[in-house]
């Protein structure tokens, strides 16, 4: 009798929990995220590549997604004015730098008009870069807006406000697509592509997939042939200028007798 007592104060419960879960709301969908091309290769014609992204966010957030190089340390040259001539007055030290720093959104204002509490963007960026050297405390902000107009030149850094697109998908979720250049500076090695979900102004999840990008053919030959061969790197350096100056002498001497 005491078994069947149990088995009876086990059945109330499991029908709680039943009851209980069925009450609950559903689970907002977790977001997906997918590049492709997952590897890109630096051949001997690289002209850059476009990734293509898409994914899904729970419907009703917004998205930021953020494409980032490893960081390190970078040193600039401080120009000043001596005597009427512009020269180097300085070097200033850049820390924790990415090497490449690319980031769009679904919103044109989380870009555009971020918090001050913003975790993306330049926003972001802004607290974490480091500056020291040449500069005052009271000059960080201009050197700050500088240095990414420099990198922008550069094609390295962008900002596309609005440049993630967004629509309804089936269930609970949005579908988002977009597409981005990676220069044809970008460096080898490895890159983080990077979604956070954005509801009430605050990332609510972040969700990373890699990025890499790889030397293939003869430049990759040449890069190994420079780290393990030194010596035969630097001959076959010298040859190839040789060459490349006696056929552009030919060619230009030619092209001045017509």
């Amino acid at each position: 009798m005491k078994r069947l007592v149990n088995l009876s104060h086990q059945a109330v419960w499991l029908g709680l929990v039943v009851l209980l879960a069925a009450g609950l709301p559903a689970r907002a969908a977790e977001p997906g995220l997918t590049i492709s091309p997952a590897t890109v290769q630096i051949g001997a014609f690289f002209n850059g590549q476009t990734v293509t992204v898409s994914g899904t966010i729970p419907a009703g957030t917004q998205a930021v997604l953020e494409v980032m190089g490893s960081s390190a340390e970078e040193h600039l040259m401080r120009k000043g004015r001596r005597a009427g001539m512009w020269m180097n007055v300085g070097e200033i030290k850049v820390q924790d730098a990415p090497s490449l720093y690319l980031v769009m959104s679904t919103a044109k204002e989380l870009l555009t008009a971020a918090p001050p509490t913003a975790t993306w963007g330049y926003r972001a960026l802004e607290k974490r870069l480091v500056f020291s050297g040449k500069i005052e405390p009271a000059e960080r902000q201009e050197f700050l807006k500088q240095f990414l107009e420099l990198k922008e030149s550069e094609q390295i850094y962008a900002s596309w406000p609005g440049a993630l697109k967004l629509k309804a998908a089936a269930g609970a979720e949005s579908a988002l697509t977009a597409s981005f250049p990676l220069p044809s500076n970008t460096r080898p090695g490895d890159y983080k592509v990077c979604l956070s979900v954005i509801a009430d102004g605050k990332a609510v999840s972040h969700t990373c997939t890699d990025l890499k990008v790889e030397m293939v053919g003869f430049p990759a030959w040449l890069a190994g042939l420079a780290y393990e061969h030194g010596v035969a790197y630097g001959v076959l350096a010298v040859v190839i200028a040789i060459v490349t100056g006696f056929a552009m002498g030919f060619i230009f001497k030619g092209g001045g007798g017509h």
